[in-house]
């Protein structure tokens, strides 16, 4: 006696794997269409300045336009103080934020006058301040301050002239280079072989600074091809772990990496910096970038800096730290959700002519 049975059905887990993967994933934000992790903050009476990531604490650091003041962002949006030094000039603002981790020291560059001040991460909050080292030009405004973890000399950017200051305090000129033209160096990033890599803001040009004669070349120009995309918004470096570099401002963030040793760059990719403009950058967990993003400039004449208590209700403007999320990314991502689900596809087919085959020999047997 024969018997019709059909084929089992497939399997609710397969086809679940299928939906999700073929299912469109959320859009937002600067430079992407999947979920990004987004930051929304606000700081009563100030407007932040720089962004640095503390890995041990596992929170970002901010600093102030307004005052010489450093407050921690967690990622639940929630700031506390760190910094409030009474010994420094209450109008000195803090521009510029690293952290050295190894030393567990706070760095953070000041204006009016121009000064790079170290405070001890381990001492009881507000942190005690380790050293104040006034910079050889008090009238400079600093435009970055980034750290070499193996010997703990800071380097701090300003003008046409990059200081080191070392561990115990003591400034010096590391690079007055001629290259530099008369563009104010902005962004600036040490990078783990021995050199920095230091943007101007005015040209979009990118200069590979060595950490310990100041030798300076530029390895991205200004001028044309992928070079001409960063002008005049080159106000922030972060470098990945991988050794590319981000560079942020304005209302760009771009990607930049190198083949040869940073011999010359390339920009990758790009993204684009949503309601507000890149004030700050910073790299996470060693790939992960991040920018901070304020009012546009003329949200003054707006009345929306957000100077005030946000109150619960939003009556100051919420700043944001936020991850940028790359379009080659992307397309990269979406390359293996193609692959996943063809494989899937491919398994599902096979299944089906593998469990009609045994049907077809269960029921020949019975027959």
């Amino acid at each position: 006696m024969s018997s019709s049975s059909s084929p089992p059905k497939p399997s609710p887990y397969l086809l679940l794997l299928l939906l999700f993967l073929l299912s469109p994933e959320p859009s937002a934000g600067a430079g992407g269409g999947r979920g990004r992790h987004v930051i929304t903050f606000a700081i009563a009476g100030d407007v932040p300045s720089g962004l640095a990531w503390d890995p041990t604490a596992q929170h970002f650091l901010v600093g102030s336009l307004l005052r010489p003041s450093v407050s921690s962002v967690s990622d639940a949006g929630v700031v506390e103080e760190l910094v409030s030094d009474p010994s420094v000039p209450p109008s000195s603002p803090a521009l510029a934020l690293a952290v050295d981790a190894p030393r567990r020291r706070l760095l953070v560059a000041l204006a009016r006058p121009a000064a790079l001040a170290s405070y001890d991460l381990r001492s009881p909050r507000p942190h005690r301040r380790i050293f104040a080292a006034p910079l050889p030009d008090p009238s400079a405004v600093p435009g970055a301050v980034d750290v070499d973890p193996a010997t703990g000399d800071a380097f701090v950017t300003g003008g046409g002239v990059v200081w080191k200051v070392d561990a115990r305090g003591i400034p010096s000129v590391l690079s007055q280079s001629p290259i530099y033209g008369s563009g104010a160096l902005g962004g600036a990033a040490h990078v783990s072989r021995g050199f920095l890599l230091a943007a101007q803001g005015s040209t979009g040009r990118v200069f590979k600074v060595d950490a310990e004669d100041g030798a300076a070349r530029e390895v991205l120009g200004g001028g044309g091809g992928g070079a001409k995309a960063l002008a005049a918004e080159a106000i922030a470096v972060a470098v990945q772990s991988d050794g590319s570099a981000v560079v942020a401002g304005g209302g760009r963030v771009r990607w930049l990496k190198s083949g040869d040793g940073w011999g010359e760059a390339a920009v990758y990719d790009e993204a684009m910096v949503e309601g507000g403009v890149a004030r700050g950058a910073a790299v996470r967990e060693g790939n992960r970038a991040y920018v901070l993003v304020t009012p546009p400039p003329n949200a003054e004449e707006n009345g929306n800096l957000g100077i005030g208590d946000d109150g619960g209700n939003n009556g100051g403007k919420r700043y944001r730290i936020e991850e940028v999320v790359w379009a080659k990314e992307e397309e990269g991502e979406m390359v293996w959700a193609f692959v996943l689900v063809g494989l899937g596809l491919a398994y599902f087919v096979y299944w089906r002519f593998q469990m009609g085959q045994l049907v077809n020999n269960m029921n020949k047997k019975r027959a």
